[in-house]
């Protein structure tokens, strides 16, 4: 096959993003005979501050283009520097993080390339053709469609999460430095404020995630799922039917309209487990399942299903360690 992969590497906050290492260690484990690369844009202090950890991605190349005037995300300026890096380099396929700034990044390089990009996948093959295969939930998440791209290069974002990153032998990364010739960055988008990420964001750094449905009947009983999980430092999270209640808000909703994690322990209190549902939580390392459906279908899935009232045992565990 020996595809050319390109990875763009996010930093925040002076810390590799869990999805570059989740598309990595999904593209190690898929994709044989592969080329894997990376593409940072970083100033000079965040660079030294990260650098140790850059050697550590087990990519073939890493090929960093530094300017001091890139301290913070500019997605204008970013798109060009990207789609420029692209079009005078061999790139058969281009990966990025479905986050908040890959989101608003992805579209802009793919209008300067005048290419296809399929957002917020689940999974990605390549096809007989050597095609990429970008599968990502359609039709409110009840169907999954598996696209491919008639330009060149391929282009998906990957949703934070769907990937687990697996353990394996490392090599340490070639680092190529590129400084940035330009003097005068202009963009004609402004930023009015800034915002630190807040509890219902933590997906990606949580151990333990509780979620609540709409077994908890009310939302009085939706806010157990609040005071457990502070009580806990866990992150709250919710299934699609409690936020369409207006239970919860749509950030943290799991599933394939919402969100996928991996956290070592996910507890799931009053979720009936739709197949929509379990996909967001199929990387998680241990479900334990609070339900009075032995039937329900995350029950089927669960490591450990407990058959009792999701809100009479939130409850009493909210006694017990408060």
């Amino acid at each position: 096959m020996n595809k050319n992969i390109l990875v763009y590497i996010e930093i925040t906050d002076n810390k590799i993003e869990n999805v570059t290492g989740e598309i990595i260690s999904y593209l190690h484990q898929n994709f044989n005979d592969c080329n894997i690369n990376g593409l940072l844009l970083t100033d000079n202090s965040t660079y030294n501050s990260v650098k140790n950890d850059l050697k550590k991605l087990n990519i073939d190349k890493l090929y960093v283009i530094k300017n001091d005037n890139f301290n913070r995300f500019e997605t204008c300026i970013f798109a060009s520097q990207i789609a420029d890096f692209i079009e005078n380099n061999q790139v058969d396929i281009f990966l990025a993080g479905a986050t908040q700034n890959g989101r608003d990044l992805a579209p802009r390089v793919a209008s300067k390339l005048n290419i296809g990009l399929t957002a917020d996948c689940t999974e990605l093959n390549i096809d007989e053709n050597a095609k990429l295969l970008a599968t990502r939930p359609t039709y409110g998440g009840k169907m999954m469609a598996a696209i491919y791209s008639k330009t060149r290069p391929d282009f998906a974002t990957v949703r934070p999460g769907a990937f687990k990153i697996e353990r394996m032998q490392t090599k340490e990364t070639e680092i190529v430095e590129i400084n940035s010739n330009l003097c005068n960055l202009n963009q004609s988008v402004n930023i009015i404020t800034t915002m630190n990420k807040a509890l219902n964001d933590r997906f990606d750094s949580a151990d333990i995630i509780i979620a609540g449905g709409l077994g908890l009947q009310t939302k009085d009983n939706f806010d157990l799922i609040y005071k457990f999980s502070q009580l806990i430092d866990a992150a709250p999270a919710a299934s699609r039917g409690a936020v369409e209640r207006g239970w919860a808000p749509k950030s943290i909703q799991i599933g394939q309209t919402g969100k996928s994690v991996s956290p070592k322990i996910y507890i799931a209190f009053g979720i009936s487990g739709a197949m929509q549902h379990l996909v967001g939580i199929s990387n998680s390392n241990k479900i334990i399942a609070v339900n009075t459906d032995i039937n329900a279908p995350i029950m089927q899935s669960a490591d450990m299903a407990v058959i009792a009232d999701a809100a009479g045992v939130l409850n009493s565990l909210l006694d017990k360690y408060s």
